[in-house]
């Protein structure tokens, strides 16, 4: 299974979620020197419009549309429709028009289909009540909050309900239908703390009394929504235990190797592209250190995805193809790319991307093969493009016995952020022996690589997959769980490093 393009899904639901912090207008703007989102519009009308438009651009390109495994897609898309155009009877600004898009996309239950504001920088002006709420387990509890205010509810006051409505299920209102997959124990810890954020939302309530309850005593607090802190970014960051990780090979005082890879981007054009492409080399340059390592530790925290071909040659690396081909079992059964003129365009430009950059050759194969088969599916007036080199259906003759070439254990280290291609990562390496430890991963669908279609306004853009895998071993939506769970600070190098030097010694 080969996936090159960049699966920026994840990257934009993260995004999405950052930009909601405060943003001050210029002074003494005119409508001539306003910006796209805060120029003067109908938001009724340009609603319906990027409404209209995402719903136009999933039939036309979206896998899912004529998928005869997934009858109910074609039905939740016009439903989504429905619901956005109903709202735009009411949409009277900016708000309303980005959080009835959410909700509309959010209704795909796909980490691969998100949206953005294609304005750079801009954000919503966003509200709290002076304190924030995280998930711990089942439970959502107090974990900041402005010390000024002896009105609000202590740290570690766990939230009963609000106005009459049960703490989960004002969790499902007021997230969940923005978010999606509200099922996923990572959605919780990547958007749990919007609990009492509003940006804008004219589709969501401030409430006015919440119930928590504190050493087992039951208190209602009257709720004083304002305008958040200027720190609310690093606020959400530390409560989401997320921070900027770099690229790189660590030895470790006890004989361990520490490689991190934050990112699989696939952008040829990109820096991470360059930093992946220089791991690479010094894990071979390193290969024999790395086999003789006591243990080797696989961080992929914070990745997202992008391209699959990272890991598969870090396995290469690690464990040898003849061990990769006797331990891993095709992760699918085959790729289906629906043959648009959208997603074709797509997959010429990253091939024309790869050739002006002197792209590795594998890549450029790949690219050539999908751009010629999508183009002779079309010619056929058909709807997909089945990848016959992904096709693994057809009888293979078993693989020699192989020699395990890593002298010690290895471990996936993960958190909420794994998705996509970072999941296909940890499903090629766990294959191969690796042990995975830290926080469950998020899920994906069989839906994947996505292109960036640009909706009528120009205001936004979503991610839009264009591909569907059959007969994939992990399931649709299906997370990646540690066997053995970390249950401290994810950003924390040095209780992780002792934690894993741990395991490794036992």
């Amino acid at each position: 299974m080969k996936q090159f393009l960049a699966a920026g899904a994840a990257c934009l639901a993260m995004t999405s979620a950052v930009q909601a912090q405060n943003q001050s207008q210029p002074e003494a703007a005119t409508a001539e020197t306003l910006k796209p989102m805060d120029q003067p519009r109908d938001w009724s009308a340009t609603l319906v419009q990027d409404a209209t438009g995402l719903h136009d651009i999933m039939v036309d390109s979206h896998p899912g549309t004529h998928d005869p495994l997934n009858p109910a897609f074609r039905p939740r898309l016009d439903q989504g429709l429905e619901l956005a155009l109903e709202r735009a009877k009411t949409t009277t600004d900016a708000g309303g028009w980005w959080w009835a898009l959410r909700a509309y996309v959010a209704s795909f239950e796909d980490g691969h289909v998100g949206i953005n504001v294609t304005q750079p920088g801009y954000g919503f002006a966003t509200r709290w009540p002076g304190f924030l709420t995280i998930y711990r387990g089942a439970d959502q509890v107090v974990a900041d909050r402005d010390e000024a205010d002896s009105a609000t509810p202590p740290l570690g006051a766990r939230l009963i309900d609000c106005d009459g409505l049960a703490a989960e299920a004002l969790a499902e209102q007021r997230i969940g239908q923005f978010r999606g997959r509200w099922f996923l124990e990572a959605q919780h810890v990547l958007f749990g703390d919007w609990m009492f954020l509003n940006a804008q939302n004219p589709w969501i309530s401030e409430m006015r009394q919440c119930r928590f309850e504190t050493d087992g005593a039951t208190k209602t607090y009257s709720l004083n929504w304002r305008a958040t802190p200027d720190d609310l970014g690093a606020r959400r960051t530390r409560l989401i235990q997320s921070r900027a990780l770099d690229f790189g090979i660590t030895t470790l005082d006890d004989g361990g190797l520490w490689i991190s890879t934050p990112s699989f981007n696939g952008d040829p054009s990109g820096e991470t592209y360059a930093k992946l492409t220089a791991l690479i080399e010094e894990m071979k340059v390193r290969q024999a250190s790395l086999r003789a390592a006591r243990y080797v530790v696989l961080d992929v925290r914070g990745n997202g995805g992008g391209s699959s071909h990272w890991s598969e040659l870090m396995a290469q690396i690690l464990w040898g193809d003849d061990w990769m081909a006797a331990h891993s079992e095709p992760a699918i059964e085959a790729v289906e790319w629906r043959a648009s003129d959208g997603n074709l365009a797509q997959i010429s430009d990253f091939l024309d991307q790869l050739r002006a950059a002197n792209g590795q050759p594998q890549m450029i194969a790949w690219a050539e093969r999908v751009v010629t088969g999508m183009k002779a599916a079309q010619a056929e007036g058909q709807v997909y493009w089945r990848d016959a080199d992904d096709d693994t259906g057809a009888p293979v003759t078993p693989p020699a016995p192989a020699l395990q070439l890593m002298a010690g254990p290895a471990y996936v280290l993960t958190d909420s952020s794994c998705g996509s291609a970072c999941l296909d990562a940890v499903d090629l390496w766990k294959a191969a022996g690796a042990v995975q430890v830290g926080r469950e991963t998020t899920a994906d669908t069989v839906y994947m690589d996505i292109r960036n279609p640009v909706l009528p306004s120009g205001l936004a853009q979503i991610a839009l997959p264009m591909k569907v895998y059959r007969g994939r071993a992990r399931g649709n939506n299906e997370p990646q769980r540690p066997d053995r769970l970390f249950e401290g600070d994810m950003t924390d190098d040095a209780a992780l490093r002792a934690w894993i030097a741990g395991l490794a010694a036992r």
